[in-house]
């Protein structure tokens, strides 16, 4: 992909992610806590471990690595969720680019993450290679997405979204382009690593009530895409039916989904 490419790519994205940086560092992002937490299992974090997550959003995941002691940064195409990610952890090192065009040396990271990322890039591929450049030979790459759509309560809120939207052709299911069992670890092969796991991780995305629980998928991508098509209101109708048979006594949205992780080798140099 050339630089050009990339960055209309990542321009799209930051206009879609940078709507709602509050709302999505508030209610989204916190909802995969569990996610993060095993995800820096998975990799090893732990104290002078170098660490990059990809696609970082509001960075509570690199917060939480540098907790474990880890020397962090992270990347994201939204300045807008960067800034929010820094204030969390302000030692670390943010950068705005495309995931296909990180500005970091060759080898700079024992560990990269791209966490529920790569679908979303405009090339997974070169977004995946560029990942395992910058981790040094006999690092790691993990690489997280949602299994398949049926296995996620979440799927409703996605689907409830896309109905208002306009078809596009050759337009594709892009939070579940990778989730096929081997959608990963197929992808992470052929941008050169070599895949080691994979395993399943479960997480429940629980809001305090209904308008939580909109409010964390109106500042999503999807969200932004299906305001610009059928206006807030009737999104916010749409997510709220989605959203009724999850409520329980309590006031509170349990939806319960399936994560999977794979993780793979960057080769040793020859």
């Amino acid at each position: 992909m050339s630089a050009v490419a990339a960055e209309e790519a990542a321009a799209a994205q930051r206009a879609l992610w940078g709507r709602r940086p509050r709302d999505w560092a508030q209610h989204a992002e916190p909802a995969n806590r569990a996610l993060f937490d095993a995800v820096l299992d998975a990799v090893g974090a732990a104290p002078g471990l170098r660490l990059l997550d990809v696609g970082c959003g509001s960075g509570l995941a690199v917060q939480l690595a540098a907790r474990r002691g880890c020397v962090v940064a992270g990347a994201d195409a939204t300045p807008e969720l960067l800034a929010i990610a820094q204030e969390r952890t302000p030692d670390a090192t943010f950068v705005t680019a495309p995931l296909e065009r990180l500005p970091f040396p060759d080898g700079a990271f024992d560990a990269v993450t791209g966490i529920n990322a790569f679908q979303f890039a405009a090339d997974p591929v070169a977004a995946a290679a560029e990942a395992g450049r910058v981790a040094a030979p006999g690092g790691v790459v993990a690489a997280t997405t949602f299994a398949e759509p049926e296995r996620c309560e979440g799927t409703v809120l996605h689907l409830a979204m896309k109905a208002l939207r306009p078809p596009e052709p050759g337009e594709g299911y892009a939070p579940y382009a990778l989730s096929s069992p081997s959608g990963l670890a197929d992808l992470l092969a052929a941008a050169g690593l070599d895949p080691e796991r994979s395993h399943e991780i479960p997480v429940t995305w629980q809001h305090e009530d209904v308008e939580a629980t909109v409010t964390s998928v109106l500042c999503s991508a999807g969200g932004a895409l299906a305001v610009e098509a059928a206006g807030e209101p009737a999104v916010r109708a749409a997510l709220e039916r989605a959203i009724r048979p999850f409520v329980g006594a309590d006031g509170a949205v349990r939806l319960h989904n399936v994560f999977r992780c794979t993780i793979a080798r960057v080769p040793e140099e020859s």
